[in-house]
């Protein structure tokens, strides 16, 4: 079950709708999230393809799919968590409204689950939900993390057991709702879940942090434990040391390990993953000079307690074995009981370390003889963190608005900030519209600044502010935060879908893609290989002769017309341009033939219903 040769598996499966069935909602939680990521979720949700290969940028093929996310998809995050892009792209801009932040009630506490809840729908027949637990954010991380998921229908019954899940997902939509939400709540209450195999049936949901609900691994006694955790803490180890009588096992990242005092270990056997897994990326790549190397680290959370002579309780999740996820933080775990072969604890180990417990990937680890004590550096994590929860709960934006540019065309920024109250101590902040080239300013230690961000293009404009936290002039934290903009444009998004199907052949590019009968992945992998491909000048009608879209459309219209609308609205977007008729993205004779084609298509669909 844990077999890391056997059984990984791609973020963007656990996604997939069942066969048969269309996905209707989505919401996920998460600690940070990566937009890029987030640019890549929409080909699991709506085009049932895995996330591997699948590039960000601005890809027209994905313009569809990601136009269709606000209606359906809700990511909750912690906020000021939203890792600042490295290159500009102005699909950005279609995601604003599926992004929500949580902040935690201090500095020193986290919003920290991973899940996801996704509701998918067939013609006939009851809805399905699908529960995804995960140790690992919305990001690109390369980190060994573990997931596990649970499908089941909705009956006609209250599930007992749905209920704390119930109300972590209610806790979320009190931060922001969407339309359907007490509908998608009570029918989650009546889902009957399905455990992974090997478990008996027996689960529990554990929304630590929400309401009364507390973390269960903190109290959990057993016979015998096995403890994978990427950050620990003394104090944290030492409970679950008091509560377990037999062996311990505890597995986590090196440099986290020598952070904790000798006596610790007392009791426990400890590894860390090979050093030869976390910089394997690099080695490999050392010189290829291909990229930038990833390290792959440990991030995985699991605790597997031995109850009895063959009853397990695994926890899975997002809780580290630490202070601040046995008593602050928001969590999500779940709890599997089972006495099958291949969730016994010992098979744990056989994966983890191999039968002979010394082939696996994790290597013996050594503690020194003093804690490695960094107390310099964890005072400036210390004020780091203090300082972005102030920015994010403390600092005022008292003016957020957009105003026409003298050029007519283009947007300025008006930002007014009151500074009073921040924790700076030995740091700087500087702040910039995100998505755009402008220079980050500097905000005063204290008073009010007033700050004019000029010559926005529209399909730049964004919700997100960057902060950059520095000392001493070195960039020390960057973060995303969502703001309201008054006066942004109502047609900003036909503007973003405009500045990227910009020119008639991307036009027939992405037309050729709406009325493909399959999702083409190869079309989002590597570099711009269809286009250069092609020739020929489409503005002269040679659209008819590169491709066969006539035969397409006929075909659209007797299998899928309802994608005739769907096209039928992306080109009224090219052409509702700001005074710009789009004929330079939509070529006339193709203008004129799809009128004419679309009225007589409607009409027989019209007619066969």
């Amino acid at each position: 079950m844990l077999d890391y040769k056997k059984d990984r598996l791609d973020y963007g499966e656990r996604l997939i709708p069942p066969t048969g069935y269309r996905l209707r909602r989505a919401v996920a939680a998460t600690y940070s999230l990566d937009l890029n990521t987030l640019l890549s979720i929409p080909v699991a949700l709506f085009y049932a393809q895995t996330l591997e290969g699948i590039e960000s940028g601005e890809r027209v093929q994905l313009l569809e799919a990601i136009q269709r996310c606000p209606e359906v998809l809700r990511v909750y995050h912690q906020e000021g968590k939203i890792h600042v892009p490295r290159i500009q792209n102005r699909l950005y801009g279609l995601l604003e409204d599926c992004v929500v932040g949580v902040l935690p009630k201090d500095e020193n506490s986290s919003f920290h689950p991973k899940v996801w809840v996704l509701r998918f729908e067939q013609e006939r027949g009851p809805a399905r939900y699908r529960l995804i637990v995960l140790s690992r954010n919305l990001t690109y991380d390369r980190s060994w993390d573990i997931a596990a998921t649970l499908d089941g229908d909705v009956s006609d019954d209250p599930q007992e057991r749905n209920v704390p899940l119930v109300d972590f997902v209610r806790y979320l939509l009190d931060h922001q709702t969407f339309d359907g939400g007490e509908l998608f709540l009570n029918e989650l209450g009546r889902v009957e879940f399905t455990p992974p195999h090997g478990f008996n049936g027996n689960f529990c949901f554990h929304p630590i942090g929400v309401g009364e609900y507390r973390n269960p691994v903190e109290t959990q006694k057993g016979e015998r434990l096995i403890c994978v955790s990427p950050f620990v803490h003394d104090a944290a180890l030492d409970r679950l040391r008091r509560n377990v009588v037999g062996e311990r096992w505890l597995f986590g990242r090196k440099e986290e390990l020598n952070r904790l005092m000798p006596t610790t270990f007392e009791g426990f056997h400890a590894y860390s993953l090979s050093d030869l897994v976390v910089d394997g990326e690099s080695l490999s790549k050392a010189e290829d000079g291909e990229g930038e190397p990833l390290e792959q680290n440990l991030h995985a959370k699991l605790f597997v307690f031995k109850t009895g002579d063959r009853a397990n309780r695994w926890f899975i999740g997002s809780a580290n074995a630490t202070m601040a996820a046995f008593e602050r933080n928001v969590e999500f775990l779940l709890e599997l009981r089972g006495a099958g072969e291949a969730v016994q604890l010992e098979r744990v180990l056989d994966d983890l370390l191999g039968p002979d417990r010394n082939a696996g990937v994790f290597e013996p680890f050594v503690s020194p003889e003093e804690a490695v004590d960094a107390p310099a550096e964890e005072a400036l994590e210390r004020r780091i963190r203090r300082l972005e929860f102030d920015l994010l709960h403390v600092l005022q934006i008292t003016r957020a608005e957009l105003v026409r540019s003298p050029n007519g065309t283009n947007y300025d920024l008006m930002l007014d900030f009151a500074t009073d109250g921040l924790a700076w101590a030995d740091l700087e902040v500087q702040v910039a519209p995100f998505n755009t080239d402008h220079v980050p300013e500097p905000l005063p230690r204290s008073g009010d600044i007033e700050l004019r961000f000029e010559n926005i293009n529209e399909s730049n404009l964004s919700s997100f502010l960057r902060f950059e936290i520095l000392r001493e002039k070195e960039r020390q934290q960057a973060f995303l935060m969502k703001i309201k903009v008054a006066g942004m444009p109502p047609g900003r998004v036909g503007t973003i879908v405009r500045g990227i199907v910009s020119d008639p052949e991307k036009f027939f590019e992405y037309l050729r893609f709406l009325l493909a009968e399959d999702f083409d992945k190869d079309a989002c992998v590597g570099g711009d290989a269809i286009r250069e491909s092609r020739d020929g000048d489409w503005n002269n009608g040679a659209w008819g002769v590169q491709s066969p879209i006539f035969e397409q459309l006929l075909v659209t219209v007797s299998r899928r017309p309802k994608r005739l609308k769907e096209i039928d609205d992306l080109i009224a977007q090219l052409l509702d341009g700001d005074g710009q008729d789009g004929t330079e993205i939509v070529p006339q004779d193709f203008l004129a033939f799809w009128r004419a084609f679309r009225d007589v298509a409607t009409q027989t669909v019209g007619e066969s219903a």
